[in-house]
């Protein structure tokens, strides 16, 4: 079998199977086109994915603002580096389920570097723990708009502190 040219027929089972890989291959992309539903029946309305829960973006202009306290380790490292030449902004911040995700954007130096990351902190919250009857649960904790926003602080130095973290 080893020594067959490789531009000889197939054996009966690699037809087969090439057969079946093309048919799934154009169920999935039709699939992807929209011009067949989940059961493969032939789709009324082409429906995009479902949205996942998250807010919308805000920028940097919003209520909450991207003040970095003066005695972070990112901050106090910047001023030592590039005295008043530096400069921090959030350039998009969406709250996700309990976490504030933020994007950071550093420019700092005479040539206006630029770096941009992440940063992530839990939006913490009093929660009520309890049981009844055999069964445990939990409520609250979604957090307050008081929580909300010392997380997208947290979030904010976190993404300072990475951006620091790539000079």
């Amino acid at each position: 079998m080893a020594d067959r040219p490789a531009n000889t027929p197939r054996p009966q089972l690699s037809s087969v199977f090439d057969d079946m890989l093309a048919q799934s291959k154009k169920s999935f992309d039709d699939l992807y086109r929209g011009r067949l539903s989940r059961a493969g029946e032939a789709a009324v309305q082409a429906r995009p994915f479902p949205a996942r829960e998250t807010s919308v973006g805000k920028p940097a202009g919003s209520s909450l603002s991207a003040k970095i306290a003066s005695d972070s380790a990112a901050a106090r490292w910047l001023n030592e580096h590039f005295g008043n030449d530096w400069r921090y902004e959030i350039a998009t911040q969406k709250r996700e389920g309990d976490e504030a995700i933020v994007l950071g954007k550093l420019t700092f130096g005479r040539e206006n570097a630029v770096r941009t990351q992440f940063g992530r902190a839990k939006i913490t919250g009093d929660a009520v723990a309890a049981a009844s009857g055999g069964l445990r649960f939990k409520l609250g904790g979604a957090g307050s708009e008081q929580d909300e926003h010392e997380a997208f602080r947290r979030a904010a130095e976190a993404a300072l502190s990475n951006c620091v973290d790539l000079i």
